[in-house]
């Protein structure tokens, strides 16, 4: 059920100084939204001297990164608060940032209580100096990080979990694997995996011997207290991967599972609880909302009393920093382009926070900080890497028309067309015609088209950069489906706030504003692409990826639907459609963004 906000400016106590903040309610609980206005925490005016109100209190640091995907060299722009910042990231300038917050930190407050987080999604839809290698080199660079805390994102099912766990302890790969992974070094990662929800269906019990909960001992003037950390991962992982990876297991519903935990730790003297959550969450307009406040509010009803102070979020990708009745809630974006950095104090006596301050912020560009450097050791991680890919990466498999990047999802149309996505949509309709399994229509789902094409300045695409845009090697399948289902399709773009949505080939369709809250817009009519109607009752061929023929991002029109044939993986394909259009005379060129009709 999606719960709507009443606005109104409330009454409300600052948390943190100089944060300009609106107060909301959802249902019953308050929610307070501050915007972050500065870009390093030396910056910060509550972050440069001691809480004297606290001196008697032990304080304690989280260090929060989400959504890493990989993203050893990833940059972008990045919105925190009210700004933007440019050419944001890297895991070298992240690890730099990290080392400055905890060093000012214990500067300030004599307390040596610093915790690294990392929320889910640390591997995944990745560029190829981490996919290439297995995603270990990320696992390298989370280690020396120094990060000791991470729960599982849906990304961590990609190659199932089996895999994963292999990254996460240091195994061995199959004698099938690749020779660069074979080659590489295979490190323990040292990260600690707490994870709540998450069972087998056949025992009930946690997989691979993760915790539900960590408890951490802090002390400082010579005062001990215990903090409690529960691990969670998003409720809908089964429409976020492959029926093989996720069947298993059983995903319990998030609000309940920290109420139970909760509880478990308070029965052990553990009144101080922080959350790390693979569940989305944004602050934005001064409002936030998301699964993690719906989780937050279920949560105040089923237990008004909870000791949740700290809620990390992940999975929207999307900037957070607010509170939601007594627990402050944060997300830092995604692929190492930001980190959130929360100061708490605990009271020794009663075991409780007393005082949490949240912030989030950018890791800032060469260009906007001269003065951090990258960090050595992260950076000699990421080099290595490269140089190990290198000759796959830069091998040229086909020319564009022009010395320009095909942009993907960053740079959508108002009817949320990309060039890239298109193009892969494209590619996949011309393969299976290749295959002559007579599809009529292609559709992919825009979550797996991962970056923009980039071209060399002579015009040149790689297949690093080819694979950057389609990652995940999914299945192609063509499928049997009614006009009514492609219909049906198309009208789940619409709901869900328009979070999932699908880029097409084959056919055009227009849409119009629907009188519904919970579907913005509606199909009207949909055509091939000879210009005839799609009947309804007509049956056609259409290419989907295995994922969406699991209902994968809650597209239900897809499922099970009968399956005539196989193309190859998305991969693959995209990279055979680029090596095609270079042998024609325009080369490869970026369709026209006009697949999706707004009338009035």
């Amino acid at each position: 059920m999606k719960l709507r906000f009443l606005n109104g400016l409330l009454p409300l106590a600052l948390f943190g100084l100089l944060l300009t903040s609106d107060s909301v309610i959802y249902a019953d609980v308050q929610i307070t939204n501050n915007a972050d206005n500065y870009s390093k925490p030396s910056l910060e005016p509550d972050y440069k001297k001691a809480d004297i109100s606290n001196s008697d209190n032990i304080a304690v640091q989280f260090l929060g990164i989400n959504d890493l995907h990989g993203g050893l060299e990833t940059t972008g722009s990045v919105d925190i608060g009210t700004k933007t910042y440019e050419d944001a990231g890297t895991v070298g300038r992240l690890a730099s940032y990290l080392n400055q917050a905890e060093s000012q930190f214990k500067k300030v407050t004599q307390s040596d209580n610093s915790l690294r987080i990392e929320a889910g999604d640390m591997v995944g839809a990745a560029p190829a100096n981490s996919s290439l290698l297995a995603h270990e080199s990320t696992m390298h660079v989370l280690k020396a990080m120094k990060f000791k805390i991470g729960t599982l994102g849906n990304h961590e099912f990609d190659q199932g979990l089996p895999e994963f766990n292999r990254i996460l302890t240091g195994g061995a790969p199959s004698s099938q694997s690749d020779s660069l992974i074979k080659k590489y070094t295979h490190d323990a990662s040292g990260i600690e995996m707490v994870v709540a929800n998450v069972i087998n269906k056949k025992d009930h019990k946690i997989p691979y011997g993760y915790k539900p909960y960590v408890i951490k001992t802090i002390k400082q003037n010579k005062k001990t207290a215990k903090i409690g950390i529960i691990g969670l991962e998003t409720s809908t992982l089964p429409s976020l991967t492959l029926y093989k990876n996720y069947k298993d297991y059983q995903v319990l519903d998030e609000a309940d599972t920290i109420a139970k935990y909760d509880k478990i730790l308070r029965g052990k003297g553990v009144n101080a609880v922080i959350v790390v959550g693979h569940t989305g969450v944004q602050s934005k307009d001064k409002t936030t909302s998301g699964p993690t406040v719906d989780i937050l509010q279920k949560l105040n009803k089923i237990n008004p009393n909870n000791n949740v102070g700290l809620y990390i979020a992940a999975h929207s990708h999307q900037y957070a920093n607010a509170q939601v009745g007594h627990t402050h809630v944060v997300q830092a974006v995604y692929t190492g382009k930001a980190y959130d950095n929360s100061w708490a104090y605990i009271n020794a006596k009663t075991g409780k926070f007393t005082k949490v301050s949240t912030h989030v912020y950018p890791v800032l560009s060469q260009k906007d900080d001269r003065e951090t450097k990258a960090d050595k050791k992260v950076t000699a991680i990421v080099k290595d890497a490269d140089k190990r890919v290198k000759s796959k990466v830069n091998n040229v498999i086909g020319y564009a028309g022009k010395a320009e990047t095909i942009t993907g999802r960053l740079h959508n149309n108002e009817s949320k067309e990309n060039q890239a996505g298109e193009m892969v949509a494209d590619a996949q309709l011309y393969e299976a015609q290749k295959a002559d399994l007579k599809p009529d229509f292609a559709f992919t789902n825009t979550g797996g088209v991962r970056s923009d094409l980039v071209v060399k300045t002579n015009k040149a695409i790689t297949w690093g950069s080819a694979t950057a845009v389609q990652p995940f090697g999914n299945i192609l399948q063509v499928v049997e489906m009614t006009g009514a289902q492609i219909r049906q399709a198309l009208n789940e773009q619409y709901d869900e706030e328009q979070h999932y949505y699908l880029q097409i080939a084959g056919l055009t369709y227009s849409y119009t504003k629907n009188d519904n809250n919970n579907q913005a817009y509606i199909v009207k009519d949909i055509w091939d692409s000879k210009g005839n109607v799609v009947s309804d009752d007509q049956v056609y061929r259409v290419v989907i990826n295995d994922f969406l023929h699991g209902a994968g991002d809650n597209f239900h029109a897809f499922k099970d639907t009968k399956i005539v044939g196989a193309v190859g993986t998305d991969t693959e394909t995209f990279i055979k459609y680029i090596k095609a259009m270079t042998k024609t005379e325009h080369k490869v060129v970026p369709p026209v963004l006009n697949r999706k009709k707004f009338v009035e």
